[in-house]
């Protein structure tokens, strides 16, 4: 009974929370999501570009006020289907953005013409902030999953579902301990991109990660004593499509 009615009490807060965040997206908050694909052999030196050159142009940029927050991923393994690096740029307003659509065309991507050299592939996708929680730092000793989505219903229907099904499961991972935070973004402009949603998961070390799936299992037993999240768990295969997962670490943030 006491499990059932947290359930019920974690989506419950999420309906507040995420009426919450809309008033966020309202004032333009956004974020930038730019995927980098190397060669197999390149990704030595796309590494050492991402720590020498990129990061300290983007904590430059957040020291001046034209970036709120971000983030830089390399995946852990070489994968020819995906990418190699991934640049999670917070934009709190328009201005931010447009700065950096200024950078972006005299330095690709944040990347000089030399740097670019390692690099045989570059996705830019305008996002949207769905939900996030945990702390906006991601906790300590992160490791990250993230996976992608291609979704079949209508923006507003999907950002529902995400509300009542995804939210509450995140939250029990944090509260388990497995999790450190997450967040969700929503591509602005999807179609014909490599993916319509974005889950970023920063899992507490690679215990956290070796948890998941007993973490999961136990998460959903939990929230199917509520109806509404039952109904929905049913029929999720009609609103989305879940894509290549990657694991990868942090390399710098700000």
């Amino acid at each position: 009974m006491a499990a059932a009615l947290l359930a019920l009490a974690t989506v419950a807060t999420y309906d507040a929370a995420y009426a919450a965040e809309s008033d966020v997206q309202s004032q333009s908050t956004q974020s930038l999501i730019i995927s980098y694909r190397s060669t197999p052999a390149g990704r030595p030196a796309l590494l050492h570009t991402l720590r020498t050159q990129l990061a300290p142009r983007l904590h430059a940029l957040q020291a001046q006020g034209s970036l709120a927050h971000y983030r830089i991923l390399f995946s852990r393994l070489v994968d020819a289907n995906t990418w190699d690096a991934l640049l999670i740029l917070d934009l709190r307003n328009d201005a931010q953005l447009a700065s950096w659509r200024t950078i972006d065309a005299r330095t690709p991507a944040g990347l000089s013409a030399t740097d670019l050299t390692n690099v045989t592939a570059v996705e830019s996708t305008l996002s949207d902030p769905v939900g996030h929680g945990g702390p906006a730092d991601d906790g300590p000793d992160a490791v990250y999953m993230v996976v992608p989505y291609d979704y079949f219903v209508p923006t507003k229907d999907y950002t529902a579902y995400v509300r009542s099904y995804v939210f509450p499961q995140t939250d029990g991972w944090i509260a388990a301990g497995a999790l450190n935070a997450y967040q969700l973004y929503a591509a602005r402009y999807g179609a014909g991109r490599n993916w319509m949603s974005m889950l970023v998961l920063a899992y507490h070390g690679d215990n956290g990660l070796d948890q998941r799936n007993d973490v999961i299992a136990a998460t959903r037993k939990t929230l199917s004593a509520n109806p509404g999240w039952a109904a929905t768990a049913s029929g999720k295969g009609h609103i989305r499509t879940e894509k290549a997962a990657m694991i990868a670490d942090l390399i710098a943030g700000g």
